[in-house]
């Protein structure tokens, strides 16, 4: 279970860690265990913190369910986007597999995320879009990190579902300042002209965007206000994890 991830012995960190495991678990990323495909054991997949009760527009964990399913913020100020989905809480075990993955380059915790994200909305969606687009990350972020983990976490998730990817619909202009540790007004300021489409022809009705971690939802806010003007009537906002 995951308490077991929290005392891993030397030998097994290092082997998990090492790669040698592999993209294709058929152990459990967090404790060991058998897991199958999906790289999670049913015990550590039941224990992670679920958000069950979230706002629609921005999936904010909500203290008590109401009749408008929304968080206070989104009854002020509607954001673009029609729906969100996020199925957990960005909090242990959650924040260190996302970390892992994002910062260290380790896929599977990724992929294993990713995975399980598809078999637990499958047949849960009020609307299926029509594409999936990843978040687009900072041009100058990408040599840095070496790879885009949302556009491999809209791959594995298109992978699952069947929904086609879209890649390059959505861009981002380079050269502004990184979104971390900005809180949610300077977020939203500092993203303003940010996002940019390719081609405004022979585009979807209804996309999702696909991100790993919403924080303020600022960026989500910003990616779906970029898209609705460039004529697409739905735009869902997917993410496999949301800050409380």
């Amino acid at each position: 279970m995951i308490r077991i991830a929290r005392t891993l012995s030397t030998w097994a960190t290092r082997w998990v860690n090492s790669g040698r495991c592999g993209l294709h678990l058929s152990r459990c990323v967090l404790c060991l265990a058998r897991a199958g495909r999906t790289g999670l054991c049913e015990p550590c997949l039941q224990d992670l913190p679920a958000n069950h009760t979230a706002c629609e527009r921005c999936a904010l964990p909500l203290t008590a369910p109401n009749p408008q399913r929304l968080c206070s913020a989104c009854l002020l100020r509607s954001p673009a986007q029609d729906f969100c989905l996020t199925p957990w809480r960005y909090e242990f075990p959650i924040d260190q597999m996302i970390r892992r993955y994002k910062y260290d380059g380790w896929r599977a915790p990724g992929r294993a995320l990713a995975l399980n994200w598809a078999d637990q909305v499958t047949g849960t969606l009020p609307e299926i879009p029509q594409a999936l687009i990843p978040a687009p990350i900072a041009p100058e972020r990408l040599p840095e990190r070496g790879f885009s983990q949302t556009a491999e976490i809209a791959d594995w998730i298109s992978r699952e579902t069947g929904t086609p990817l879209e890649t390059g619909l959505l861009q981002r202009h380079p050269g502004y300042q990184p979104q971390a540790g900005l809180d949610r007004g300077k977020r939203r300021r500092n993203l303003q002209g940010a996002f940019y489409v390719t081609t405004r022809t022979g585009m979807p009705e209804h996309v999702a965007i696909v991100e790993d971690v919403i924080t303020t939802g600022a960026s989500g806010d910003a990616m779906a206000a970029c898209l609705r003007e460039a004529g697409i009537r739905r735009v869902d906002l997917w993410a496999l994890a949301r800050t409380p």
